[in-house]
């Protein structure tokens, strides 16, 4: 890269790409998810599954038996699409609906049998994805990758706080 600038190397790394995207760690973050998101959809086709319907699956696994509004909270899904992601992974067998007694408009979801290993698949193949993304880098890099990444995120969620504050 000597004798070039980060934007004259950008444009030289990918011409469709404006230079100043090319550089710009918002950009970069968000190409890199949608391509992730492909990926991680692209393996799970093969099991009937998607990135969407994994991610209650991947919660329930991980918390136990939830209240659906507690699965809405606990996810940046809104109400509406939780119900319907939960109505297809009931049609599918993978979750189950209880009323409470107490509250008959609350139900408690929990993954069935066929729900676990359908978790198990979805996390298998999110960690082979970002293992593939990671192949080239050393141990070293993915750790400075995952805390410069981590350091974004608390940052923009800060000035986003702060924008909602004033």
């Amino acid at each position: 890269m000597q004798g070039l600038t980060h934007l004259d190397y950008a444009a030289e790394m990918n011409p469709d790409i404006h230079p100043e995207a090319a550089v710009a760690p918002g950009y970069l973050a968000n190409h890199a998810a949608r391509v992730f998101n492909r990926a991680v959809d692209a393996g799970l086709r093969a099991h009937g599954l998607t990135l969407a319907l994994i991610g209650p699956l991947l919660l329930l696994s991980w918390k136990g038996p939830m209240l659906q509004r507690d699965l809405v909270t606990a996810s940046a899904v809104k109400q509406p699409a939780m119900a319907a992601l939960l109505d297809k992974l009931e049609s599918m067998a993978l979750v189950e609906r209880t009323v409470l007694m107490a509250d008959k408009r609350a139900a408690t979801v929990s993954l069935t049998e066929t729900g676990n290993t359908a978790a198990a698949i979805g996390r298998q193949v999110l960690l082979n994805v970002n293992a593939i993304g990671l192949a080239g880098f050393s141990e070293e890099e993915a750790v400075v990758l995952n805390a410069m990444l981590r350091r974004l995120i608390v940052e923009l969620e800060n000035f986003s706080t702060e924008i909602h504050h004033t």
